[in-house]
């Protein structure tokens, strides 16, 4: 009688144990606060107030734990995002850094992204520079954008 109790409470553990490991994982997207955005170039140049980075094939997204949504977005898609109704860059312009090599010194620039222009594999910003010193050429570097923004991939986060 022992063993069937035994053999009882271990068929009980086994199935909550493997109910657990096969549960389904759904993604709940609506309490996400945002993305993050990189957009990285092969090479980039600061003209006045201009600054443009070329070879530039997508705009890479991502979000925060829990949820860790990835994808990609065209250059045309993410400069679109500043002509949003009420809600977009324009009324409230995202935070990034430009983190490039300098020799053999990682150099970052954090600036504001006030406008935005997309032209073949190019995208260029108009910016202001809120802290460090931008050179006027670089070669591969990665525009780190910080945003709230989950109105931006409404269409395309599960």
């Amino acid at each position: 009688m022992r063993f069937l109790t035994i053999a009882g409470i271990f068929a009980v553990m086994f199935s909550l144990a493997s109910g657990l490991v096969f549960a389904e994982h759904v993604i709940d997207d609506s309490n996400n606060r945002g993305y993050l955005l990189v957009i990285s170039g092969t090479s980039g140049s600061l003209k006045g107030d201009t600054l443009t980075l070329k070879g530039v094939p997508n705009v890479l997204y991502f979000s925060d734990r829990p949820n860790r949504i990835a994808g990609h977005k065209s250059l045309t898609d993410f400069v679109g995002y500043w002509n949003k109704s009420t809600e977009s860059f324009k009324s409230d312009p995202p935070n990034a850094i430009l983190s490039f090599m300098d020799g053999e010194n990682v150099k970052n620039v954090e600036v504001e992204l006030m406008s935005a222009l997309a032209q073949d594999d190019s995208v260029s910003f108009k910016i202001r520079v809120l802290e460090g010193r931008m050179p006027d050429k670089f070669e591969a570097a990665s525009l780190f954008v910080d945003s709230y923004c989950p109105w931006c991939f409404k269409s395309t986060a599960p």
